[in-house]
């Protein structure tokens, strides 16, 4: 037996035989008289069907007539080459526009191990002919049936519109990537297709059917004089859909994040709705009419469009304010929260897939990239954390002191110190990035950073003042005992333990932490101050606003260097230290100039 309790669309069911609560949704169709009840909608089961088709146009519509915030234009300079995807009857072409001018849409979708259809420097003359729609794969059909249904002329894909075989030009067109993404008029995201074989619209109607209503009943409103359609489904996440997103094959890509960020308007084909994302709201095919996607666009990191440049007021020992009032914070929680652990297929590609979000952050913030992080902040920047033993990067091209250097298969790690004022420990004597190309924002080919600090050899320390280090090197679960979420060293069980000796965590999971130390000596590694931060006395899960803090304690923390050979002055970075100001942990250290790599 079934009985049901909750209210509105959202109901909890019972069973009394084993007491399981499942959530389970009151759903109407749109053109139901209940639908001013239950706010809900069925999910079609195809997602070519025209209800779906006229529910995007409904959106694009309200897009354009309500949304201030979401400019259009119809008239922007045309990427280098786009699809002209002609009449029905017609096949779509590369048409290069040498200034033409216009809008286009731009397709998102997963490569997945199978080379689609590409244009080559053998294929070029011929694609800009034609491209005959049997010899494209079913994503990129789906995408011209798409451009062509909602009204547009020209399409942008990047394995067409790039030449797949020329080095100077992926070089010149990636450096167009902003403008690409930013300008276009609207994403196709292929979210739940693998593959171009596996179709914008197939791949995601096989898990369809299990958003599909259990029952549907006759109802009526006696208060309302209505009467109706209800159906039953098992719930799906209504509007925090944004919980899902991430797990879609297209979204685990690093390359995606960029495209995401960026577009100002669009459309996911995900394995369970569709969606519709602009820089005002979000709506889903389950809750058409919903406004609410303020957490959908900060978890998505898509509200770059909110950061400006103002800067706020500081508190005395925090940074300045909220993170959308400035970029360089957002650029941080973008590499936390949206783009750690996505998957990229070549280490050298880390800095190309970000390179039109890198350039926005520079314009807006006016601050100096250099390897991912940003000259005016690099002593914070220079303090990433691992959240989890890490694999150093085989692209040797990337500096150890960069947090891109940090693979586990992907970037994996998170920067702890972003609230807190940073009071300087280092001099940057200089700081050089070669790149591949002319974008300062691509790919790299070197990058040198040179400081004068006080430096420390492990060898120096002695017993019973040896360094304590992490056990758990770079587990997230043991780290819940450091410094890493800005409680302080003497309010952790563990380091007040420990007082007197500095807090080491290095980058990869030693195999005998017990060892740990007399491996540092070995390998002639020193600790290099960096910076200070005065960090809240506070215990575990003592939050208190910064204005009701008084006792604040300072931590410095450095980086752990080795030499890159036996003779070489010439170091890299194999983990982070924490000292202690306040217990002297400090003093006596030998000033040094550095380069590390």
């Amino acid at each position: 037996m079934l009985q049901t309790c909750g209210s509105n669309s959202v109901q909890s069911l019972v069973s009394s035989e084993t007491d399981e609560v499942r959530n389970v949704q009151m759903v109407t169709r749109a053109d139901d008289p209940l639908g001013e009840l239950f706010k809900a909608r069925e999910i079609e089961p195809y997602s070519k069907s025209e209800r779906c088709l006229n529910l995007l146009e409904t959106w694009i519509k309200k897009c354009h007539k309500e949304h201030p915030l979401c400019s259009w234009s119809t008239d922007l300079s045309l990427p280098t080459r786009v699809i002209d995807v002609g009449a029905q009857t017609q096949d779509p072409f590369l048409f290069e526009s040498n200034g033409a001018r216009g809008e286009w849409l731009t397709l998102s979708h997963c490569w997945g191990g199978i080379s689609p259809l590409q244009t080559t420097s053998h294929t070029l003359d011929t694609h800009k002919s034609s491209i005959p729609i049997g010899s494209l794969p079913e994503t990129f059909r789906d995408a011209i049936f798409l451009t062509r249904r909602l009204g547009y002329k020209y399409l942008w894909i990047d394995s067409l519109c790039i030449i797949q075989n020329s080095h100077e030009d992926w070089i010149s067109e990636s450096s167009q990537m902003f403008r690409i993404y930013a300008n276009a008029a609207i994403n196709l995201s292929a979210s739940a297709a693998r593959n171009p074989r596996d179709g914008i619209f197939n791949s995601g109607d096989q898990q369809r059917k299990f958003s599909a209503p259990l029952t549907t009943f006759h109802c009526r409103s006696n208060a309302k004089d209505i009467e109706g359609e209800v159906g039953v489904r098992l719930q799906i996440s209504g509007k925090g859909l944004f919980v899902l997103l991430p797990n879609e094959p297209l979204h685990c890509r690093a390359w995606v994040l960029q495209e995401s960020v960026l577009s100002p308007r669009r459309i996911d084909f995900a394995s369970t709705q569709l969606y519709w994302e602009c820089r005002t709201t979000v709506h889903t095919e389950g809750y058409p009419e919903s406004n609410d996607g303020a957490g959908f666009l900060k978890a998505s990191g898509r509200t770059l469009h909110q950061v400006n440049q103002r800067q706020m007021d500081p508190h005395p020992h925090l940074k300045q304010g909220p993170v959308l009032e400035d970029p360089v914070s957002w650029w941080y929680m973008m590499l936390n929260n949206s783009y750690r652990g996505r998957k990229i297929t070549m280490d050298s590609d880390v800095f190309p897939a970000l390179a039109g979000v890198a350039e926005e952050v520079g314009r807006r913030s006016g601050f100096h990239y250099k390897a991912g992080l940003w000259l005016e902040d690099i002593h914070r920047g220079l303090l990433w954390q691992p959240l989890h033993s890490l694999k150093k990067s085989k692209d040797v091209s990337c500096p150890s002191w960069s947090w891109a250097s940090a693979r586990l298969p992907a970037p994996d790690c998170r920067l702890a110190l972003d609230r807190y004022a940073a009071g300087h420990r280092a001099t940057v004597l200089d700081v050089e990035i070669k790149t591949t190309g002319e974008n300062e924002f691509g790919r790299i080919s070197s990058g040198t950073l040179k400081l004068e600090c006080n430096v420390h050899s492990f060898n120096d320390w002695k017993e019973p003042l040896l360094p304590v280090y992490n056990e758990h090197g770079g587990d997230f679960k043991s780290m819940r005992m450091h410094t890493r979420y800005l409680q302080a060293y003497y309010a952790v069980a563990y380091a007040r333990a420990q007082m007197g000796r500095v807090l080491c965590t290095v980058d990869v999971r030693p195999d005998d932490v017990d060892s740990c130390h007399s491996e540092m000596v070995q390998r002639r590694a020193i600790c290099a101050q960096i910076a200070s931060f005065k960090v809240p006395d506070l215990g575990i899960n003592n939050y208190k606003r910064a204005e009701d803090i008084t006792d604040w304690k300072t931590i410095i923390y450095g980086l752990i260097l080795e030499p890159v050979d036996d003779s070489s002055q010439v170091y890299k970075r194999i983990g982070i230290v924490e000292i202690a100001e306040e217990d002297g942990l400090a003093e006596g250290w030998e000033k040094k100039k550095l380069t590390i790599i």
